[in-house]
């Protein structure tokens, strides 16, 4: 049998329209504030990154895992320093278009684009960009500083998969946070 290198996809700049672009922020909850977590390695990066897509007036979507909703882990990652106008939708399963609230916002707000960020790269951010790709027709870019998972191989899968599916792979594209600009 032949071994197969993984696919790693390389960060490319991209110009985003501001108009009809959204931020995901997926399961970046308080349980990103213990230093002990893997997301929040995350933190600081993606703090800077929402800072400017709020400066270009870019909406910011969370999520939270349904299963925190009513406990103290229901709340934002303090770092990302969450908006009042910024929601929180605690849908049921790691593809985050579950129960039809997040596609009902971004369809009213306009969006064709959309950047995913979060944890975990082989859950939450793997299910979601595919979701997004492949049944709701989004162009879906995944900022590679951005998103991680607990160990570099369920990371570096997760991206494989994304680069590779049938149909859903040309509509997800590779970046980076400070390749990606709005106008």
């Amino acid at each position: 049998m032949q071994a197969v290198e993984p696919v790693r996809p390389v960060a490319q700049p991209m110009q985003l329209d501001r108009a009809t672009t959204a931020i995901l922020v997926l399961d970046m909850s308080t349980r990103c504030d213990d230093p002990a977590a893997e997301c929040s390695r995350l933190l600081d990066g993606l703090a800077q990154f929402l800072d400017k897509a709020r400066a270009a007036g870019v909406p910011v979507v969370f999520t939270v895992s349904l299963m925190a909703k009513g406990t103290p882990l229901r709340e934002v990652a303090i770092a990302l320093k969450r908006q009042p106008n910024e929601t929180v939708l605690y849908p049921d399963g790691f593809d985050k278009f579950t129960g039809g609230e997040l596609q009902r916002l971004l369809e009213e707000r306009g969006v064709a684009n959309l950047v995913v960020t979060g944890s975990a790269t082989n859950f939450a951010v793997m299910y979601t960009a595919t979701a997004a790709a492949r049944n709701y027709r989004y162009n879906v870019v995944i900022p590679l500083d951005g998103v991680n998972s607990r160990s570099a191989y369920e990371h570096e899968y997760a991206l494989h998969q994304l680069s590779v599916l049938p149909s859903a792979a040309v509509k997800i594209q590779f970046s980076s946070t400070a390749l990606i600009d709005f106008c």
